[in-house]
């Protein structure tokens, strides 16, 4: 009875340094964030865009999961993006991903039955990814390749950042020091040839108010920042894109969180 007594107790304690094993890992997994992607892809009449004259929309975006909350909000403004950029025309609008899909092509079909000689095709690309990610901060890459009539299509680059702890999304105030924007216009002016004293705008570019900006997407790498200015942001479409990259040690001075400085 006594040796019966002790394998139990024995036993006991196995299973139950197993069950805190499993608890505690469980609660490791749940206090980082970790990320999975999804596709969502739909073409008009099953066509095959890799043959040309096709309308269809993809896209791939990046699922946060691991701490419920940050999560949540992670994924919620990864989804206002993609919303704000496929359905622009309705700020209003709170459709999910699929949703936006289906609304793609119908609204083409749309356009199509009102118009009958209309024959351009449209197109959406979104692909998402991440970027750079540490224990305190996670930026993800967004691009963008739209066409839905007109002159021209519609291209970009968009970053989000976020705070890895909270899924705060990060603006560029909570990243950098006021100065920051000093050092860029000196760099910008140079590498465009405009004359520190002068109007910004003076060589044709048009910043908003005539002052200089730091633009809206900036990214970061393991060990980058990467300062993005889309395409008619602050200057003519012809002009396209523009973009600096800095090493982080070289503006380490101007990033206010320690996060943002480490390269994992």
């Amino acid at each position: 009875m006594r040796k019966l007594w002790i394998i139990l107790v024995v036993a006991g304690l196995f299973f139950s340094c197993k069950n805190d094993e499993k608890n505690e890992k469980i609660e490791t997994e749940n206090t980082t964030i970790s990320f999975n992607s999804k596709t969502l892809e739909k073409s008009l009449d099953d066509c095959e865009p890799e043959q040309g004259e096709c309308t269809f929309i993809s896209i791939n975006y990046p699922i946060a999961f691991g701490k419920d909350d940050a999560a949540a909000r992670i994924n919620k403004s990864i989804q206002n993006f993609i919303r704000n950029t496929v359905d622009y025309e309705d700020e209003s609008s709170s459709k999910t991903p699929q949703e936006l899909v289906d609304n793609f092509i119908a609204n083409y079909q749309e356009t199509a039955s009102e118009f009958p000689e209309y024959e351009l095709p449209w197109e959406a690309t979104i692909t998402g990814k991440t970027l750079f990610q540490n224990e305190n901060m996670i930026c993800l890459q967004f691009n963008t390749d739209m066409f839905t009539g007109g002159a021209h299509g519609y291209r970009s680059v968009n970053y989000l950042n976020f705070d890895a702890k909270t899924g705060k999304k990060l603006q560029n105030t909570d990243l950098f020091t006021a100065q920051f924007r000093d050092f860029v216009e000196h760099r910008f002016r140079e590498k465009h040839h405009i004359p520190e004293g002068s109007n910004i705008n003076s060589t044709g570019m048009f910043f908003e108010n005539d002052e200089f900006h730091l633009p809206a997407n900036i990214g970061f790498s393991k060990s980058e920042v990467i300062l993005h200015y889309n395409a008619y942001e602050i200057a003519p479409y012809a002009a396209g894109d523009f973009r600096m990259v800095y090493p982080k040690s070289e503006i380490e001075q101007f990033l206010k969180t320690s996060s943002a400085k480490k390269q994992a």
